[in-house]
């Protein structure tokens, strides 16, 4: 198992939940497929994907959390997409993540999750900085910049 996918949590998502706005399960393994060859992690990190607000996965205490959301496509269809949060944590790390981006597409979630990976394994103070320590030596701007959103 590689460390990505050892912290990787989906809910149930669209295939199995009425509330759901996206296909969490889905989009974590496109999520672990895409990204286990292009980013070398050297310690897992806690990416939580959920269907909707009410957060079976938990996607606030997440290093990176996705909460599903509809997301628009053209003037009149949505997609399948989340609003991202960063820097959440549990235990004696406990704090709820901040909104770091709104609407990314299910499709582009991948792509995303890469760049803000990579990002932190080039800009991290040292070896043992976490992402969650990471994301919060730094504010959404900074972060923008370094990932090249």
């Amino acid at each position: 198992m590689t460390p990505l996918r050892a912290g990787l949590v989906a809910c149930t998502g669209l295939s199995g939940c009425k509330l759901a706005n996206a296909h969490t399960k889905e989009t974590a393994m496109a999520i672990a497929e895409y990204c286990d060859s292009r980013v070398k992690l050297d310690a897992p990190i806690n990416i939580h994907l959920t269907g909707c607000p009410n957060s079976c996965a938990q996607h606030y205490i997440g290093d990176i959390g996705l909460v599903g959301a509809r997301v628009a496509e053209g003037d009149e269809d949505t997609v399948d997409g989340y609003h991202v949060v960063i820097g959440g944590g549990y235990g004696r790390d406990a704090r709820i993540g901040r909104e770091f981006a709104r609407d990314i597409k299910a499709a582009d979630a991948p792509q995303f999750i890469e760049r803000l990976l990579n990002a932190y394994l080039a800009n991290r103070a040292d070896a043992s900085e976490t992402f969650s320590q990471f994301a919060a030596r730094h504010d959404d701007a900074s972060l923008r910049r370094l990932a090249g959103f």
